[in-house]
């Protein structure tokens, strides 16, 4: 089965870090500003996503995804850490709830990522894996944690918050993402999070404001 890719790219906060030698760079976000861009892409069946103020798991909002219909593996694109080099680490820890509602098995997400090009996020240049792990089970909030080391002639990583529905549950939410990696020059570009000045011209695209919902 071919699975087009619903790629909607938005602008984001690229945040640049210097530093000593080998000093590992850090950035977090929260889904605190609803003016900013919820994900930074997408791909499968993502029918809604945006901000929920109704069960953040900390401050006052948090990310949620809603697939519809229920087929495949959505995912939204929460961070992209570019300028990074073979064997470099990148490490994200993202807290996830996945719905239950007693009847359907409970909705659930995990980590995962893909190679892209240093300068276009939509292009895909193979899987980088993810955790094997799931978060959100039972309708709690846990946190969800992988590390990455980078292959051979890849030069950005593109980190995706999975989600798996199971009939009516078919929502996800995320909050408090930290992405760091070891690599001092690399780039990191964060959902969720104001943009920075200059940050519409890194993504070479316009922006596009996220989808809302009353919590």
């Amino acid at each position: 089965e071919i699975i087009m890719k619903n790629l909607i790219v938005t602008a984001a906060v690229a945040a640049a870090f210097t530093g000593s030698a080998m000093a590992d760079i850090e950035a977090s976000s929260g889904w605190e500003d609803t003016s900013a861009p919820a994900i930074l892409g997408s791909f499968g069946n993502l029918f809604d996503y945006g901000y929920e103020t109704a069960d953040p798991y900390a401050g006052g909002s948090s990310l949620f995804m809603i697939e519809d219909p229920v087929s495949g593996t959505p995912q939204g694109y929460v961070a992209w850490v570019t300028g990074l080099s073979e064997g470099d680490t990148v490490t994200a820890t993202m807290w996830m709830k996945g719905a239950s509602n007693g009847v359907d098995n409970d909705g659930k997400g995990r980590l995962w990522g893909h190679y892209s090009s240093n300068d276009d996020i939509t292009t895909y240049l193979g899987s980088a894996s993810g955790s094997p792990d799931y978060a959100g089970e039972g309708g709690m909030w846990t946190q969800a944690s992988h590390t990455w080391t980078i292959a051979e002639g890849q030069t950005a990583l593109v980190i995706e918050a999975r989600m798996y529905s199971y009939g009516s549950n078919n929502i996800v939410l995320g909050d408090d993402l930290t992405v760091s990696t070891n690599n001092d020059g690399a780039m990191i570009t964060l959902a969720g999070v104001v943009p920075a000045p200059g940050a519409i011209a890194l993504l070479g695209v316009a922006g596009l404001a996220s989808r809302r919902r009353r919590g």
